[in-house]
């Protein structure tokens, strides 16, 4: 229809809008219905998947983050059919039956049977209102909740079981941060920011002119640099919180020397980090100018040459080596970060398999365990790159899947 859309006036071009809108929201009917057949035979299990979701991120190019709103919509519904009665019929879109569902998975306790019935159509009529919103959906929700509050609990505004936060990666590598707190939280956040956050003092006569959500942000940014510097933070992954930039060191130096001693080392044009991606050269050489340097030498392949000394588990320097070759879980279409996982042992250790970089492949707790105790295997191939083998019930012919690999050195 694309090229014919100009033979449609104004008011067949807004039907056939809503005509199109009408199937959309059928099909992502459908689609919750076969993840919701999926949980109940566990289908995507035995092939390597943590769930539903990871499969479909896999298979798509949805990003992992919608798929998780989907299995979410898809497991809530499957509990409150009423609910999913009423988003099958075009009555709730997913946002607004996400949310009463879960309501009606956490409703108060005090809630008898009887009014708990009265809430969920009330909740359900309201949000199939056309002037209805997921923030009047939201409040009603709250309402509801305040009116069948208990005295032996905190009031709404000081339950810490309701705080929520959401950070997601956006375009071109930045970071979107939405949430809610209760107000001893929020109060202590804000009196942080506030001193970071008060415009600067007037110089030549020139005022502070960033906006207080400019002010904010920055006051936000020096909050956590306060925090790396004072070193408060818990280890995770084996080592304390950082940022961790890789590069070619022809692509940070501009010594003509030391870019023909390196000749055989790409000039990829920049930077990755394993949370944000993609970096230009110039953050890299910002972040070099403050910070600790671990050399990790690479071959013709991109894999860390042998950085370390045997031990039972691998030690700091080894997880970087793997952070390099491996950027996180290597299980194929795995998006676990390099901090939440593992180093895995491709010959067991109490086999007389070694904890060194030609032994050693980076696995998230969930791949970890496949490997242990089901059928499928690991191996590294003569560029020390991993590839996984699937059991028969997956693969009859049981082919080598490469595993993943981090976007500078690929």
């Amino acid at each position: 229809m694309g090229g014919e859309l100009w033979k449609l006036n104004d008011t067949q071009l807004m039907a056939e809008t809503l005509a199109v809108s009408a199937e959309i929201h059928t099909l992502q009917v459908q689609r919750v219905d076969l993840m919701i057949a999926m949980f109940e035979r566990d289908t995507v299990t035995d092939r390597g998947y943590r769930s539903p979701a990871h499969w479909l991120a896999a298979a798509t190019n949805l990003e992992i983050g919608q798929c998780h709103r989907i299995e979410t919509l898809a497991r809530l519904l499957r509990l409150e059919p009423e609910v999913r009665t009423a988003y099958s019929s075009g009555l709730l879109d997913a946002d607004k039956a996400r949310r009463i569902a879960y309501f009606c998975q956490h409703y108060p306790r005090t809630m008898n049977p009887c009014d708990f019935d009265k809430a969920r159509t009330i909740l359900i009529d309201h949000a199939s209102e056309k002037v209805a919103t997921k923030t009047t959906v939201r409040a009603l929700i709250r309402r509801l909740e305040h009116l069948y509050s208990t005295d032996d609990g905190p009031p709404p505004g000081e339950d810490t079981t309701r705080n929520e936060l959401f950070v997601s990666t956006t375009l071109h590598g930045r970071v979107a941060i939405k949430g809610e707190f209760d107000a001893v939280t929020g109060a202590r956040l804000r009196h942080l920011l506030s001193p970071l956050a008060a415009p600067r003092p007037e110089v030549g006569g020139v005022k502070d002119d960033r906006p207080a959500s400019r002010r904010n942000a920055d006051a936000f940014d020096q909050l956590l640099q306060c925090v790396e510097a004072a070193g408060l933070v818990p280890v995770e992954g084996g080592v304390k919180p950082h940022v961790t930039v890789t590069a070619s060191i022809t692509d940070l130096t501009e010594n003509t020397a030391i870019k023909e001693l390196f000749a055989n080392s790409p000039e990829e044009g920049y930077a990755t980090e394993s949370w944000a991606g993609p970096l230009s050269l110039d953050a890299a050489r910002m972040l070099a100018c403050d910070c600790q340097v671990t050399r990790i030498l690479l071959d013709e392949h991109g894999v860390p040459l042998a950085h370390g000394r045997t031990y039972r588990t691998a030690t700091t320097a080894q997880r970087r080596a793997l952070t390099v070759r491996d950027g996180g879980c290597a299980f194929p279409y795995c998006s676990t970060p390099p901090a939440w996982a593992d180093a895995h042992h491709v010959r067991h250790w109490v086999d007389g398999g070694d904890t060194d970089l030609d032994n050693l492949v980076m696995l998230c707790g969930h791949h970890h365990r496949l490997m242990h105790h089901t059928d499928w295997e690991v191996e590294l191939t003569e560029h020390l790159r991993p590839q996984f083998i699937p059991p028969a019930s997956v693969d009859l012919f049981s082919t080598p899947i490469p595993g993943n690999r981090p976007d500078l050195v690929s």
